[in-house]
């Protein structure tokens, strides 16, 4: 399929060419932009809904859990009961602030390697927990050595791996909050080189077709303004040579083409003139096809002249014709009436001077009023 030349689309097409590369150049950005921006802010959703948060509930269970092992410290070291009741109550109450936080991280979880980090804690702490009944028994029962060993041994080991659990915990959400800040900043650098590189193409390529389309109009327009400029001072050498489809294409060819019917039709009324002022009055025009439209009056007035003109030719010849003849009837009147004079005098009769003259003349034809004269 034969793909038609840029330089012959209409010059209202190139504008709306135009005009749609720069609207669908700013959709693709403004689209681009809008795209991009939603990932961001999806990035910081999550940073701030859902990482952030469960960094603060699992540094949140760090603490309470070495709350909870102060206060079991304090019950293994105090002799008083009431004491001792007073932690218990105390624990109890960071025990369900605990239980609390674990429901809590529930609805941050990220994936499911944080839900098994968390799981693992849990159970860590639990296996804690179970530890610390047994060492709270034996507390009350004020067997410090007993105590001592069980807290400073296996409480010990379990309350560290809970810590050590929950520690793991805050490391994978915190480095999970720090990828996705860093997908963000990504994101954003996308966005920015996006843009530019976007602005960048559409902006050369408008830049392109609007020099284009000056350069595509303004010197054609201005071969057009010089050359009916010189049409005007009667300068008819003129011959414009843009080559093209558009407006400016097809008025060029109409000016050319204006210019090539004036130059034959002046040089036909020079030609018809000459014939006229040589008394040539049916000579025919030349290229009759170019007086067309409101040129077509001019050719009928020069026709109807030479019509005129050859009539008062005709009637001129006509009346100089009658004027010879007559003038050549009084002079052989003239003629005539001498040699009758001449004959008479010699004793001829006048007919007879006529009849000789007449045979003498080869016979021709006298009036009646001639002979009779």
């Amino acid at each position: 399929m034969k793909v038609t030349s840029i330089r012959n689309i209409k010059i209202k097409t190139k504008l709306l060419l135009l005009g749609a590369i720069s609207i669908l150049g700013l959709l693709f950005i403004g689209t681009e932009s809008v795209i991009t921006a939603s990932k961001i802010n999806e990035a910081s959703t999550v940073i701030s809904q859902s990482w952030v948060p469960a960094i603060i509930i699992a540094e949140e269970l760090n603490t309470r859990t070495a709350d909870y092992r102060i206060k079991e410290y304090n019950h293994v070291v105090t002799t008083s009961g009431a004491d001792k009741t007073r932690l218990e109550q105390e624990m109890e109450a960071i025990r369900s602030e605990i239980d609390q936080s674990f429901s809590r991280y529930e609805l941050y979880i990220a994936d499911e390697s944080d839900r098994q980090l968390m799981a693992q804690a849990k159970d860590n702490w639990n296996n804690y927990l179970e530890c610390s009944d047994r060492l709270l028994s034996v507390s009350r029962e004020n067997d410090s050595e007993e105590a001592f060993h069980i807290i400073m041994g296996e409480s010990r080991q379990l309350f560290d791996e809970a810590s050590n659990g929950f520690l793991k915990v805050v490391d994978y959400n915190r480095k999970g909050s720090e990828a996705a800040s860093i997908e963000g900043d990504h994101l954003y650098m996308r966005l920015a080189k996006m843009k530019v590189i976007s602005v960048g193409v559409v902006g050369f390529l408008i830049s392109l077709l609007v020099i284009y389309i000056i350069i595509a109009i303004d010197k054609p327009v201005k071969d057009l303004v010089e050359g009916t400029r010189r049409v005007a001072d009667g300068d008819l050498d003129v011959y414009l040579t843009y080559r093209s489809r558009d407006e400016i294409g097809i008025l060029t060819n109409s000016v050319n083409q204006l210019i090539d019917r004036l130059k034959h039709i002046i040089d036909d009324e020079k030609f018809l003139f000459q014939e006229i002022g040589s008394e040539n009055f049916d000579v025919k025009s030349t290229c009759e096809k170019a007086y067309r439209g409101d040129f077509a009056p001019i050719l009928y007035s020069i026709t109807s002249l030479m019509s005129r003109l050859s009539a008062s030719k005709k009637r001129k010849e006509g009346m100089q014709e009658n004027e010879g003849g007559g003038k050549k009837g009084v002079r052989e009147i003239t003629r005539i009436r001498k040699l009758k004079e001449m004959k008479v005098s010699k004793g001829k009769t006048a007919e007879e001077c006529v009849v000789k003259e007449i045979k003498k003349n080869g016979g021709r034809n006298m009036d009646a009023s001639d002979q009779t004269s």
